[in-house]
């Protein structure tokens, strides 16, 4: 029964990124949800409270796929950002209506678990390239901190997107986070971290 369950939320979802892309959120109801599925109104209020509680299972289910493709292809911080970044220019509807509709907290604790793992990979690959070792609490410390500031500019990506010259940005982005990470990591080994 977890199985069809969770098929049948991922076809809501699936659902709900599909009519995105033609009308506001705030225009989607639940009917709309389950004439798309084939459902009843008692199955979609089986699993979700509100279109609200749709789109975050949603987004978190998004962001989870895009995390466990980057484990699995043992991407890099660099390549998993160019990856996001790609990710957001071709999801804008389904982007900005998260960022609208859920907010900026709530988008930056869907990011944070996932951008963890990357910071911590990279921050292990730096350290064997550079031959230094860090400590565990360190790494966790530096961890959630650049996981916390890249959902920050990954949001701000959202936001301003149209805006910007998106090569300018990925290499703004990318050269911060080598450079100070790699500046951090061993500033960290010198006092012992």
């Amino acid at each position: 029964m977890a199985d069809n369950s969770s098929e049948t939320k991922k076809q809501m979802a699936e659902a709900l990124k599909k009519l995105i892309k033609d009308r506001p959120f705030s225009k989607i109801t639940v009917q709309d949800i389950v004439s798309e599925c084939n459902i009843n109104r008692n199955t979609f209020y089986y699993h979700f409270e509100n279109n609200f509680d749709l789109l975050y299972f949603t987004y978190s289910l998004e962001v989870q796929n895009i995390g466990e493709s980057f484990k699995k292809a043992n991407a890099s911080l660099p390549q998993a950002m160019d990856f996001v970044l790609d990710y957001i220019d071709k999801n804008v509807p389904l982007c900005k209506c998260a960022y609208e509709s859920l907010g900026e907290q709530t988008l930056k604790n869907i990011f944070e678990k996932d951008l963890m793992f990357f910071v911590v990979s990279t921050i292990e690959y730096f350290s064997k390239e550079a031959g230094i070792s860090n400590t565990e609490d360190f790494k966790s410390f530096v961890g959630y901190s650049y996981a916390n500031l890249l959902s920050s500019q990954i949001i701000w990506y959202i936001k301003h997107g149209n805006d910007l010259d998106k090569d300018i940005f990925k290499g703004c982005l990318q050269t911060f986070y080598t450079a100070s990470l790699k500046s951090v990591m061993e500033e960290a080994v010198k006092k012992g971290f």
